[in-house]
């Protein structure tokens, strides 16, 4: 993996953004391939019903792993950014607070998920719990270290080798058994993310030394870190909680269907993503300018990501009716499901960047708020939608949200453009 990211132009090492996107997008260009071949494998291995209850417990664990660790993976990435904070205490406080805050959160969803997930063995629950809400909130942190220390190869290979676990895993089941259960791929999942987190501590402390802790500077990142927190598990409630909630009110089946047609379009987005994370960082840089200097940052990205998104939309349309042919014929209903959702790479290469914008210019406030607000209408949508319109209800939600939550940030953007223009008018004015 090292030897193909050298394989990357040194000139264009002079533009950080430039680089750091090769880096990812080379990383993500491997992962998407892997994450290919294990959708493919698990989707017909598991069957439509079991994917659809293992798809519902993975979105109810990406909602409470926001708030594992109090959004100490961003809190890396900007006090190590800004120099308010050394590598080495982010990565110690960051593991601290992980596992602490993960245990409490693996305990809690467990017992949520026997009350709403009823059917689904309460051990299996457990044990996802671990690798979601711990394990895998450990690799995330490792990644955002390293995008905080310049090492976004570093990234690329941390992603790329998860991924490579996960199709190493399936693979071999799916070589013993055709038939997969959701017992033996649960078991599997728990130890491809144990070997995952392992590979991440080492090389995390290989860079950084050992791990530091400081409880007066964790708490101080609390506050902070609870924005970041809430923001980004808004943002899964809006994109995941369609699929917990169709097993809920609809069924397993139903589930597996749109979540494999939800698995195609996030993963078309891939490219767009690599650009997102390398951007991140940059988005902080600039906001040392002002909130002007990241609203016209975004801007640029915005013009270069829109045309991709626009021509992902046309893809998914014209191979939409391909899918049913590769992933079986149960998953028949997965053309009809990526053909309305194609329409939201379009949106979300706007409010991604839009966002992130707010971000860098200490605006995180005003986007907590409009994402939690387009949260609450996607559960409210989906309870008064899903009972009667399956799938299809979920889908409608999905847009609907992703259509409101381009619009908002735009409005909160140009709003406090103008609450910055105010003061420098009147100074002028004096």
């Amino acid at each position: 993996m090292s030897r193909l990211l050298s394989l990357v132009p040194a000139r264009w090492s002079k533009n950080t953004l430039l680089r750091d996107a090769s880096n990812l997008c080379l990383g993500q260009g491997i992962k998407l391939v892997l994450q290919g071949i294990y959708f493919l494998l698990i989707a017909r291995c598991l069957g439509p019903a079991q994917y659809g209850g293992f798809i519902a417990v993975i979105a109810m664990t990406g909602i409470i792993s926001p708030y594992v660790g109090l959004g100490c993976g961003c809190l890396f990435l900007k006090n190590v950014r800004s120099g308010k904070r050394e590598a080495p205490l982010c990565w110690g406080n960051g593991l601290a607070s992980i596992v602490v805050t993960g245990l409490v959160a693996a305990c809690a969803l467990t017992v949520l998920a026997h009350l709403w997930l009823s059917r689904f063995p309460i051990v299996l629950v457990s044990a996802i719990c671990v690798s979601e809400l711990i394990l895998m909130r450990v690799i995330e942190l490792a990644s955002f270290g390293f995008a905080a220390s310049g090492k976004m190869s570093k990234t690329a290979v941390q992603n790329t080798i998860m991924s490579l676990l996960r199709v190493i895993g399936i693979a071999a089941l799916a070589a013993r058994n055709h038939q997969v259960s959701i017992e033996q791929w649960t078991w599997v999942y728990l130890v491809t993310g144990i070997i995952g987190a392992g590979f991440a501590l080492q090389q995390g402390s290989l860079l950084w030394g050992m791990p530091k802790i400081s409880l007066p500077a964790m708490v101080e990142d609390a506050r902070e870190g609870s924005f970041f927190s809430i923001s980004i598990s808004a943002q899964t409630i809006y994109n995941d909680i369609d699929k917990t909630m169709l097993v809920h009110l609809s069924s397993y089946s139903a589930t597996g269907v749109y979540g494999a047609a939800y698995r195609i379009i996030d993963t078309s987005l891939t490219p767009v993503r690599s650009l997102v994370q390398a951007a991140y960082p940059q988005f902080f840089r600039v906001g040392t300018e002002g909130l002007g200097a990241t609203y016209s940052y975004a801007k640029r990205l915005i013009r270069k990501a829109i045309v991709f998104g626009v021509l992902d939309c046309l893809c998914l349309m014209l191979l939409a009716p391909l899918l049913p042919h590769i992933l079986g014929p149960k998953y028949a209903a997965v053309a009809p499901a990526v053909r309305w959702l194609a329409l939201i790479p379009a949106m979300r290469c706007v409010h991604w960047f839009l966002a992130d914008a707010l971000s860098g210019g200490n605006a995180q406030a005003p986007r907590t708020m409009v994402q939690v607000g387009v949260a609450a209408m996607n559960v409210g949508l989906n309870f008064l939608i899903l009972p009667r319109w399956s799938w299809l209800g979920a889908a409608w939600t999905s847009l609907a949200s992703d259509a409101v939550l381009m619009v908002a940030i735009f409005a909160i953007m140009q709003w406090k453009l103008a609450e910055a223009i105010k003061p420098k008018e009147l100074v002028h004015a004096l």
